[in-house]
């Protein structure tokens, strides 16, 4: 009996640390709680999914890694000069979608992007890619038009994948059904994709060998003037982000991402964002940290020009 006492009660405190560490992990930059009430600007949606991938796994894990990274941010962005959390940073409930079909899994997102109200910024945390397809859906009913910039090594431009068409190989194209859309970073994919991308006039190509901001400055007055702006992570350098499920050589920079950023909210209304397909397996402390400062940069920039 005292035995039973003894491991009933180590089960109980390795549950409640876990349950701590849990809910911890799930503020961002461990704000206290008047940072984070529903008047907070910043929405953060986590999305643990990943279905049916093409190479490397662990997507799913990817949003509270994130987050917990989070905890070691400076409040304070030295290069737009502000203090983004200032204006409230609310963390929802993550969603749990392992166990759903890709429709399944769009339907959820997308109900759930319906029930944040309008005028937050939405920051939704993936997951592989997959996730975006339920996002777009779900700004679809808050926002009558919008183009979508999708920074990505890789086209995302099939019709099907892995026996369906909700797969992360095929965000792009189901984006493009309803949306004006820009690729940025791109250096991978199918003569298929190219052609059909080629022959599509709602969408614009920068990749990664012809990138320079003279191009972007280019297409983005061909986009309408509201923006929801995906970051698939493999579109960084190896060097920067190598834990991503098919992480591509020679990627985008820190600074040129950053740089993009911010030309596009300068000119543009950016509705949301997300950055997606993280998959922390190895040594991945530093690209979480930076994943996490590359959303702080996001909201930093929202406050900044504020449109």
């Amino acid at each position: 009996m005292e035995f039973d006492y003894y491991f009933f009660s180590l089960v109980f405190l390795e549950n409640y640390i876990k349950n701590q560490s849990s809910e911890q992990g799930m503020i961002w930059m461990n704000l206290p709680e008047r940072y984070r009430t529903d008047n907070a600007k910043f929405v953060i949606l986590p999305i643990q999914y990943e279905k049916a991938l093409t190479y490397g796994t662990g997507a799913s894990l990817g949003s509270q890694e994130i987050i917990k990274a989070s905890e070691h941010l400076e409040y304070y962005d030295d290069q737009f000069d502000c203090e983004p959390f200032e204006q409230g940073i609310k963390v929802l409930e993550p969603l749990s979608l392992n166990d759903s079909s890709p429709e399944e899994m769009v339907k959820t997102v997308s109900e759930t992007i319906q029930n944040i109200p309008y005028e937050k910024f939405i920051l939704g945390l993936g997951g592989d890619h997959a996730a975006t397809i339920g996002i777009v859906k779900g700004l679809e009913q808050m926002h009558s038009d919008f183009s979508v910039i999708q920074f990505d090594a890789h086209a995302d431009f099939r019709d099907s994948w892995n026996g369906s068409s909700l797969n992360h190989a095929c965000v792009a194209k189901q984006i493009s059904r309803k949306h004006s859309l820009l690729l940025v970073g791109v250096r991978s994919m199918d003569v298929d994709e190219k052609r059909q991308m080629d022959e599509s006039s709602k969408v614009h190509l920068i990749s990664r060998y012809d990138f320079s901001m003279e191009k972007i400055k280019e297409i983005l007055p061909k986009l309408r003037p509201k923006v929801f702006i995906t970051i698939d992570v493999d579109v960084f350098d190896p060097s920067c982000i190598r834990n991503t499920g098919t992480p591509e050589p020679g990627g985008l920079r820190w600074e040129e991402v950053i740089d993009a950023l911010q030309l596009i909210f300068q000119e543009k209304e950016v509705i949301g964002a997300d950055i997606v397909e993280f998959a922390p397996n190895d040594h991945f402390d530093a690209e979480a940290y930076s994943l996490a400062k590359l959303g702080y940069k996001m909201m930093g920039l929202k406050e900044k020009y504020g449109k």
